[in-house]
């Protein structure tokens, strides 16, 4: 547990850290429009939560500074929904890295289900829904070699089904268009 906090404060200090050193050449005067386009994107999540909860994630960014987000991700009998509105006031770049930084929040839709066979009364079913919540701060990192797929990471307050945490999410996200 201990190994996991001083891994949570390594990874916020050190996207602080880029994105501070980033700022003074990303807003340097004159400096062209980016010639990345990322709009629609689909991949893999990871949040280590409670364990690991792990799953299939699509983001969209409109012209403006929103996005949305949403997936499915699973572990053992929890099925979780995470639909998330996302914005990014605005990016970096440098000659080879193109970053997003941004905040999160929205609802998670849960639902466990279990089914256990009893040697008297056969299988017996039993399943309960919650909604909870989420609120996040991340980054997404992309490098002009590979415009299409981004690395990104986000740490925020996640209620799932079976508790309350900090989390640190891990995206991998290849965007369509």
């Amino acid at each position: 547990m201990k190994h996991r906090k001083h891994l949570l404060k390594i990874c916020v200090l050190l996207s602080i850290f880029v994105c501070a050193s980033l700022a003074p050449s990303a807003f340097a005067q004159g400096r062209p429009p980016s010639d990345i386009e990322q709009k629609i994107g689909v991949g893999l999540k990871v949040l280590t939560s409670h364990g690991a909860v792990a799953g299939i994630n699509a983001r969209y960014w409109t012209d403006s500074n929103f996005g949305l987000e949403g997936g499915w991700m699973a572990r053992g009998g929890w099925n979780v929904i995470p639909i998330s509105a996302l914005y990014t006031m605005s990016h970096f770049e440098t000659n080879d890295l193109y970053i997003r930084p941004y905040v999160g929040g929205g609802l998670n839709l849960n639902r466990w289900s279990s089914a256990r066979w009893y040697s008297y009364w056969g299988t017996r079913s039993y399943s309960e829904s919650s909604i909870g919540g989420q609120g996040f701060v991340g980054v997404e990192f992309t490098a002009r070699a590979f415009p299409r797929l981004s690395f990104g990471s986000d740490l925020g307050i996640h209620s799932f089904g079976y508790g309350n945490s900090f989390a640190l999410g891990i995206n991998v996200l290849y965007y369509v268009k």
